[in-house]
């Protein structure tokens, strides 16, 4: 079996366009909304054992940095994602920051 090595810094980067859907008389501010994965570029990792998947990490990166005052009352918001990351010592910590949000009102 031939291995190739490869620099992290050189690969390819994941982007992830997701569908955030909100409807009228519910709190996106408390979980109240649904998501779905629109399509992606790259790989995505949705059961990492002993580590953090993809799906937990576009979640928390939904929760964490995207402005929820600003999504229509009831439609879809569609969120571009990109892989990004930073070496703490020797290991690699992955994150998603927000690209791009386009916003739909029904």
């Amino acid at each position: 079996m031939e291995i190739t090595k490869q620099r992290i810094e050189s690969r390819s980067i994941n982007y992830i366009s997701i569908g955030l859907y909100t409807e009228s008389g519910c709190d996106p501010k408390e979980g109240e909304y649904s998501l779905s994965i629109f399509s992606f570029l790259g790989s995505l990792d949705i059961s990492r054992a002993g580590g953090v998947d993809d799906i937990s990490l576009i979640k928390e990166c939904i929760e964490n940095d995207l402005d929820f005052d600003k999504l229509p009352k009831e439609g879809m918001t569609e969120i571009i994602l990109k892989e990004s990351g930073e070496w703490e010592d020797v290991f690699w910590h992955k994150y998603y920051v927000i690209e791009r949000v386009v916003a739909n009102e029904v």
